[in-house]
Formats: C-alpha cells, sequence, structure tokens
C-alpha cells in the first residue's frame, strides 16, 4: 500500500484497447511506491508490449490518458512511438509564452506546452459532480477542433469514473 496524490492504496497503471465499444484489458503494473519507475514511466513500459502492427494498422491508433500522464516525458514517448494522444491536463499547465492553460479563451487553440516543441491542441470540459461544476482541460497533437475534442475528453473521463467506482468499497 502507497499514497499518491493523497490516495492511499494500491495504485495501478492500465493499459486496455479500444475497438468501438469494445474494451479489452491488454496489461497492468503496480506502482510501487516513491523511488521505482513513475506511472508514466510503467505506462510507457506497457505501451512497448503492444505490437506495433497493431497500433501501426489500417485505422490511426490513439491513446487516451489521465492528467497523471500528463509528464513531457510520457507525450513525447507516446508521440516517438507514432501514436497520437489525448491527455488530460491541470489548469496550470504553463505554456511557452507564459500563460497557463487556464488562461485560453477558445476551445481548439493551437498552443506550445513547456517542454514540448509540438503544437497542441487544447479544449476543456465541463464535469458536473457533487454541486460545483469542475472545468477539466484535454489536449491532443492532432487537431481535432474544440468541441470534438471536448466531447472526446469527456468520454475519457466517463471512462475514468468507472475505474474510480470499480475501486470504491463494495455497496450491498
Amino acid at each position: 500500500m502507497h499514497t499518491c496524490h493523497s490516495v492511499h492504496g494500491v495504485h495501478l497503471v492500465v493499459l486496455y484497447l479500444c475497438c468501438g465499444e469494445l474494451r479489452l484489458p491488454w496489461a497492468f503494473q503496480v506502482w510501487r511506491g516513491k523511488g521505482t519507475p513513475s506511472p508514466a514511466q510503467l505506462a510507457l513500459k506497457l505501451l512497448r508490449t503492444v505490437p506495433l502492427a497493431l497500433l501501426l494498422g489500417k485505422r490511426r491508433s490513439r491513446l487516451h490518458a489521465d492528467g497523471g500522464f500528463e509528464s513531457t516525458e510520457f507525450i513525447q514517448g507516446v508521440l516517438s512511438r507514432g501514436l497520437d494522444i489525448v491527455v488530460g491536463v491541470r489548469c496550470n499547465r504553463k505554456l511557452k509564452d507564459g500563460r497557463q492553460m487556464r488562461d485560453l479563451m477558445v476551445r481548439g487553440s493551437l498552443v506550445k506546452p513547456t517542454g514540448l516543441d509540438q503544437a497542441m491542441c487544447v479544449s476543456w470540459v465541463w464535469l458536473y459532480r457533487n454541486k460545483e461544476p469542475e472545468q477539466r482541460f484535454v489536449m491532443s497533437n492532432l487537431d481535432l477542433g474544440g468541441k470534438y475534442l471536448a466531447r472526446v475528453g469527456k468520454r475519457r473521463w466517463r471512462t475514468l469514473r468507472l475505474f474510480q467506482n470499480g475501486q470504491g468499497p463494495l455497496r450491498t
């Protein structure tokens, strides 16, 4: 049992493959705590287990990742494998021009986050949890447009919510 972002428990990095509505768990790794490879490094290790023929087939593969995987190292690792990425990002992530994500006014803006040489398309969604709406940001190396990227991001958070509910205590 370890603590990550003030959460105690077993922390899993899960890689699953999606094809339409079909979701297949591919592999997982247990994050063992401070002093071991980071969750982002574990995710890149899992990604290397997927055959390139599966990833680089007729349809272009796209990796969807939680905000915990927004590190420059992870994003560059995914892009170097020839994959596209959609990843959640913190609202205070800095851009090369000195602004932060939360300062963006137009959905679908093409910006350069610090540490990345590639322009990324950024959008946001409003998640309604409890009583307060929460603004969450999402970015992609593809210029998907603001509305579509927001819709893709919102779907990704719905999947994350499924995992979070599965991790909670059993209710009868």
